[in-house]
C-alpha cells in the first residue's frame, strides 16, 4: 500500500478468517448500542440533574456511567466497519483513536466498579470512619486520577496499533494485526491483569469481608440490612465480571498463547473470542442495575420517574377513551 503505518500480513502465519463478522456483528452491536446508550443517558441525566446533593458513591457512579456511555458510543464505527465487509475506511489515525476509546472506557468502567464495591465494603465494615475519611473532595481527586492514569496508559495504543491489510482490504481491531506485529501476547497479559484480575480480586475480597462482618452477632438490625444490601450489589457486580469480562479475557489469552501453526484450531478459538465480544459490550446495559443497589437516592429517583411516566401514560389512555366516547355520541 506504500504506507509504513500499515501492517502487511505475513504469508507464513495462519491468519484468522473474519468474514463471519460481516453478518454477525452489525445487528448485535446495533441492539447493544441502542440499549446501552439509552440506559446510560437516562442514568447520567438522573445523576447530573436529578440528584442535587451528591455523595461520594454518586460521584463514582457518575464517572462509571460516563465511561459506559463513552464505550457505547464507539459502536457506530464498529457497525459501519463490519457492514462494509470488514473494510476500514476512516484511516489509520481513526483506528488508533477507536482502540484508545474502547480500551480506556472499558478500563475506566472496571476501575469505578471496583471503587464502588470497595466503598460499599468500607461503609459496612467501618461505617463511622468511612463518613469522615471518604469525602466528596477525596472522591473527585480519585476519579480524576483514574481517568488521567488510564488515558495515559492506553495512549500507547497510538504507537502500537495500526490498520492491517488482508486480501486488499484494510482492517481495524483485527486479531491478525496483533499477530503480525507480535504485540498480541504482551497487550493481552497487561489488559488481563489490569482490567480483570486486580479488580476482580478487589471485588472478591470485599465480598468476603462483608460476609464476615454480617456474621458478627453484635451488629444492629440497620447494619445487618445495609450489609445484606451491599452483598446483593456485590453478587451483581461479580456476575457482570464473570459474564461480560471473563469470556473475552480467557479466549484472548488462548489466542495469544496457542500455537498458530495449528490453523484449524486457531480458527475455532478465534471465532470463540469474537463471539465473546458482545458480552463485553453488555456491561454497559447491566451496570445501571448496580446503581439501584449502590445509591438509595438514585433508586428513589428512578422509582419516582417511573411512577410519573405511568401516571402520564394512564392519563393519556383515559383521555383517549373519553375522546372515543365523545366521538360516538
Amino acid at each position: 500500500m506504500g504506507n509504513s503505518s500499515v501492517t502487511s500480513a505475513v504469508n507464513t502465519t495462519c491468519l484468522f478468517d473474519e468474514d463471519f463478522l460481516i453478518t454477525m456483528m452489525p445487528p448485535v452491536f446495533t441492539i447493544l448500542f441502542i440499549l446501552a446508550a439509552s440506559f446510560n443517558s437516562f442514568s447520567l441525566w438522573i445523576l447530573c440533574f436529578q440528584i442535587k446533593k451528591k455523595t461520594p458513591v454518586d460521584i463514582l457512579m457518575l464517572n462509571l456511567c460516563a465511561g459506559d456511555l463513552g464505550f457505547s458510543l464507539t459502536n457506530p464505527l464498529l457497525i459501519i466497519y463490519h457492514s462494509k465487509n470488514n473494510q476500514w475506511m476512516f484511516g489509520n489515525f481513526m483506528c488508533k483513536l477507536l482502540v484508545f476509546l474502547i480500551f480506556s472506557s472499558m478500563l475506566v468502567s472496571v476501575f469505578f466498579l471496583a471503587c464502588i464495591s470497595s466503598y460499599q465494603c468500607y461503609m459496612v465494615i467501618r461505617p463511622i470512619q468511612s463518613q469522615n475519611r471518604i469525602t466528596k473532595k477525596c472522591t473527585i481527586v480519585l476519579s480524576v486520577t483514574i481517568w488521567l492514569v488510564t488515558c495515559a496508559f492506553i495512549s500507547m495504543a497510538f504507537f502500537t496499533t495500526n490498520v492491517s491489510e488482508k486480501n486488499g482490504k484494510l482492517h481495524c481491531l483485527s486479531l491478525n494485526e496483533g499477530i503480525t506485529s507480535g504485540n498480541l501476547l504482551s497487550s493481552t497479559i497487561t489488559l488481563s491483569i489490569l482490567g480483570f484480575m486486580i479488580p476482580f480480586g478487589f471485588l472478591f475480597v470485599s465480598t468476603i469481608l462483608i460476609r464476615q462482618q454480617l456474621s458478627n452477632p453484635a451488629l444492629t438490625s440497620q447494619s445487618q440490612q445495609r450489609g445484606q444490601h451491599a452483598v446483593k450489589m456485590m453478587v451483581i457486580v461479580l456476575f457482570i465480571f464473570m459474564v461480560c469480562f471473563f469470556p473475552p479475557v480467557v479466549t484472548r489469552l488462548l489466542v495469544a498463547t496457542m500455537d498458530h501453526g495449528n490453523c484449524p484450531l486457531f480458527q475455532k478459538v478465534g471465532k470463540l473470542y469474537y463471539s465473546s465480544l458482545p458480552f463485553l459490550h453488555l456491561h454497559g446495559i447491566l451496570n445501571p442495575i448496580v446503581y439501584c443497589y449502590a445509591s438509595t437516592k438514585y433508586r428513589e429517583k428512578v422509582i419516582q420517574i417511573l411512577r410519573r411516566w405511568k401516571c402520564v401514560k394512564k392519563s393519556m389512555a383515559t383521555s383517549s377513551n373519553l375522546n372515543v366516547i365523545e366521538a360516538k355520541l
